[in-house]
């Protein structure tokens, strides 16, 4: 199935709720609480960026700096598009299938070298419709929650065409699934409400 969103990226590494993907240019990385879609056969599967990185292909520690302007940059060294890489990690909260958004993984394997797009609104609508892509976020490993979920909610946010209830209805949800812990809620909603305050 050929979607109509733009190419942001290439799924380089799978491991179960997760994939990884080679950014297709070092401008357009999606950041963490960005939504992604990719097609898988006649599914849509729906994810959250949880994390990115820029690197040097060589594996040879760090990239040195090179005090340089962005307009330096592209005229003495348009070798950098080459050597540096973006890559970012994606978390899967499901897929659509018959127009329907089904919070589960889907019943069959995704594959390397899927391209991937940022979703469109109708993907974020359908897949932020109940709480359980919050859960699919906390649940997972190595995911800053206080610095993901903030920008999750605030998309769906504006999906809804800033619909404030919504997000007291899933700030809600979201206290449950923290088990109620104030150390971690409360960051989370001071960043979202700065977001909303200031975006």
């Amino acid at each position: 199935m050929i979607t109509s969103g733009k190419v942001v990226g290439e799924i380089i590494d799978i491991s179960f709720t997760q994939i990884t993907c080679e950014a297709k240019d070092l401008e357009n990385i999606p950041t963490p609480g960005q939504f992604i879609r990719f097609a898988l056969d006649d599914y849509i599967v729906l994810g959250c960026t949880t994390r990115y990185d820029i690197g040097n292909i060589s594996q040879e520690g760090y990239p040195r700096a090179l005090w340089k302007s962005p307009d330096d940059l592209e005229k003495f060294y348009p070798q950098l598009q080459h050597i540096l890489k973006g890559y970012f990690k994606c978390v899967i909260l499901g897929f659509i299938s018959n127009g329907k958004f089904i919070s589960c993984l889907p019943d069959r394997s995704i594959r390397l070298h899927t391209m991937v797009e940022l979703a469109e609104k109708k993907d974020i609508l359908l897949a932020t419709q109940n709480s359980l892509f919050l859960n699919s976020i906390i649940k997972a490993k190595d995911v800053d929650i206080i610095e993901v979920i903030p920008w999750m909610l605030y998309f769906a946010y504006i999906a809804r065409e800033k619909d404030y209830e919504y997000i007291e209805h899933m700030g809600k949800e979201l206290n449950m699934y923290l088990r109620y812990d104030l150390n971690l809620l409360t960051p989370v909603i001071e960043r979202l409400e700065n977001l909303i305050a200031n975006m």
